[in-house]
């Protein structure tokens, strides 16, 4: 099936655990509970940060180059109007935690001196470094730092950080986020077999942990991303920043060694923006099959449509703003064939053979060997000279050694395969110490497990839908204490299933070969139906103390 270049979870795999059944996941709880707290006198900590929100830090000096102390220092999201107050320490440092990422002004005043502030850029997991210089003047006159500001990683580990407008322009066949992490060091795709998309450092593809606005975005009866019916994330266009951790050994990562992949996805603002994205790829745009064109068969038909749209700004400004986005792909993907049927002298020969020891069953053998000879492209088929395997089809009425008993041809089949999200956000600011957002996905496809080379009606095509809610609340407990708590739960259904009563009216049996047996089977009726429901709940809280 054309699904298995990303070794996903939804996609059909012959696992012989889960044939016949459907396996309901136990529920998982999942705690994480990061405390963060670093002491130290007469200096800023320096301790992890968050999967989803970044620091301000700096230290406030006079023109002499002398730390202030007590100096009165603001931040304010120039994105939703948020603001934060704290004072320098006895070192004249000061450090805003937990911080969503975007854009901020960082404001330092003291009577007797100009004010002093800087713009600057937060991001997930870094540290932005602010150093403000106060010069001797009225408070009321307003001093703007332009030098970009540096960031710090204090992590063990190596991150590759993607902004949105890196995020927007990395080329990602389908929309999938996961192709960011193969522009990084160390990483390697895995074409080799086997679940995950690509490994790290040598590390097993199922070693990486994907996280979505800190919320494990896993399939945990793989171990592996999140899928919908494409076997792709989908979802690029709601995502704001990515990074890549490699070697993510601190306390908040945990639970696996390989790759840490974070997204953060956007919110609204006070300025409305949106975007509306689309891109075709179909038959006219791409080269026949090699094989096809040695078998002399033309070139099959392919269509791709893929589509985003997004819409976000404020309800009320400076107080609560909202973040819309849609996006999806309809497809229709040649699947290329090379199947074996009987020769019509094979065929005359059993059908003799049945009608004289069987007769009763020879309506259903008849019905068979018509679903082979009509099968698409059959009437090219090509018999196969010297076929060992004929040597064990001994038959009254036909020789092995002088008729061939098989027959070969190409031929290709397809069915629409198709996949759409809806992601809405609103963000509220409570008062000047608490802000809340709350995050809902739908994810719903149609995935064409299974396509039949001789009767789409023993194709498999499954719907699987899925969603994920998200709630978010961060309060600054004072000058120095942020908490930031979210509560998710997620779902999805994996089921894949046949149409029964079309394929059991086009042949109510499956039929298996063997190597004895060198025809292409047809109808895998014990296959169907098979899957899981997997429910996830993840409690995630990050706090944080500067003393």
């Amino acid at each position: 099936m054309q699904f298995h270049h990303k070794q996903s979870a939804r996609g059909l795999s012959a696992q012989p655990q889960i044939s016949k059944e459907k396996v309901n996941m136990t529920r998982r709880w999942i705690f994480t509970f990061v405390l963060s707290m670093a002491l130290a006198a007469l200096c800023t900590p320096v301790f992890a940060q968050s999967l989803i929100s970044g620091d301000i830090a700096g230290t406030v000096s006079d023109p002499s180059g002398a730390v202030m102390p007590n100096v009165s220092v603001t931040v304010k999201s120039t994105d939703t109007g948020s603001v934060q107050t704290s004072t320098t320490n006895g070192s004249g440092a000061f450090r805003f935690s937990l911080l969503k990422p975007g854009h901020y002004t960082v404001t330092a005043s003291q009577t007797g001196f100009e004010k002093v502030e800087r713009a600057l850029e937060v991001a997930v997991g870094q540290i932005v470094t602010a150093d403000l210089q106060l010069t001797l003047g009225s408070n009321t006159q307003t001093v703007e730092v332009l030098a970009a500001a540096p960031l710090v990683s204090t992590e063990p580990s190596m991150n590759t950080a993607f902004t949105q407008a890196e995020v927007e322009e990395l080329p990602s066949p389908g929309g999938d986020m996961t192709n960011i992490a193969q522009t990084v060091s160390g990483v390697i795709m895995n074409n080799t077999g086997g679940y995950g998309n690509f490994t790290i450092n040598g590390l097993p593809a199922t070693s990486n942990l994907f996280t979505v606005n800190g919320e494990n975005d896993m399939d945990p009866y793989f171990n592996i991303n999140n899928t919908g019916a494409t076997n792709l994330t989908i979802g690029q266009n709601e995502v704001q920043e990515a990074t890549v951790i490699a070697n993510p050994y601190s306390g908040q990562y945990g639970q696996l060694a390989g790759a840490q992949v974070t997204y953060v996805t956007k919110s609204g603002s006070n300025q409305f923006h949106g975007n509306a994205l689309y891109w075709w790829n179909g038959r006219d745009m791409n080269s026949n099959d090699f094989f096809f064109n040695q078998a002399g068969v033309p070139r099959p038909f392919s269509n791709a449509n893929q589509y985003a749209a997004s819409v976000g700004g404020p309800i009320r400004k400076n107080k609560t703003f909202f973040f819309f986005d849609v996006e999806g792909l309809r497809f229709v993907l040649p699947n290329g064939f090379l199947t074996t049927i009987p020769t019509q002298s094979f065929v005359t020969a059993a059908m003799n053979n049945i009608q004289m020891l069987q007769p009763n069953e020879a309506a259903t053998y008849k019905k068979m060997f018509n679903l082979w000879e009509n099968a698409p492209g059959a009437g090219s088929a090509q018999a196969i000279p010297n076929n060992s395997e004929c040597n064990a089809l001994t038959l009254p009425g036909f020789d092995p050694t002088t008729q061939s008993c098989a027959a070969q041809f190409r031929s290709s089949a397809n069915a629409l395969g198709k996949e759409f999200i809806v992601a809405g956000r609103v963000d509220q600011k409570i008062g000047n110490n608490d802000n809340v957002y709350f995050r809902y996905k739908l994810d719903h496809g149609l995935q064409p497990t299974s396509i039949n080379a001789i009767s789409p009606a023993f194709n498999a095509l499954s719907n699987q839908p899925a969603w994920d809610a998200q709630l978010n609340e961060v309060h600054i407990l004072g000058a120095r204490s942020t908490n930031s708590f979210t509560a998710t739960f997620s779902h999805y259904v994996a089921q894949f299933s046949q149409d029964n009563a079309a394929a059991t009216a086009a042949f109510p049996y499956q039929v298996a070969t063997s190597g004895a047996v060198p025809f292409t089977g047809f109808n895998p009726l014990s296959s169907f139906p098979q899957g899981r429901n997997v429910s996830q709940y993840q409690f995630i809280d990050d706090f944080t103390h500067i003393a």
